[in-house]
């Protein structure tokens, strides 16, 4: 008789434990936001060194913006890449060098634009201005011009 009990009592426990299972609300997925994003620098140097007719050294979110991910845009001296922000993202920021013909050159601002929840694309510019900061280096300070969701 007690092996019955025992026997009643898994079962009972067993079937409590997979309507838990069954019943158990699932996680939302998460959504995939898309950075669509533009970097020119505004001081291009014509007369000087070709280095700094485009942004170097793009600092994206989640670290830096390999080069073979940069699309050139020859009519205003601008790359433009894309990145998937990470899960959970509020805002996202770009830095560059727009200096390269200069040693030493350092990031400075990077200006952001908000994330808001469920969009899944921004598409933002970003304008960059450097100039020498005494007594040394350059900065290369980054604001946004434009930004729209979707």
């Amino acid at each position: 008789m007690s092996r019955n009990l025992v026997r009643r009592a898994l079962a009972s426990a067993l079937a409590t434990t997979a309507m838990v299972a069954v019943f158990a609300p699932r996680p939302a997925a998460a959504t995939v936001v898309t950075l669509n994003a533009t970097v020119d620098c505004s001081n291009v140097d014509y007369f000087g060194d070709t280095r700094d007719w485009y942004p170097s050294f793009i600092v994206g979110p989640g670290g830096a913006v390999p080069n073979s991910s940069l699309v050139a845009n020859p009519a205003n001296h601008s790359f433009q890449f894309s990145v998937a922000l990470a899960n959970g993202a509020t805002s996202a920021g770009v830095q560059a060098k727009c200096s390269q013909g200069h040693t030493y050159d350092l990031y400075g601002s990077s200006g952001g634009v908000s994330v808001p929840a469920g969009i899944s694309t921004v598409t933002a510019t970003w304008v960059c201005s450097t100039g020498p900061v005494y007594p040394g280096p350059w900065v290369t300070n980054c604001s946004v011009s434009s930004y729209s969701y979707s």
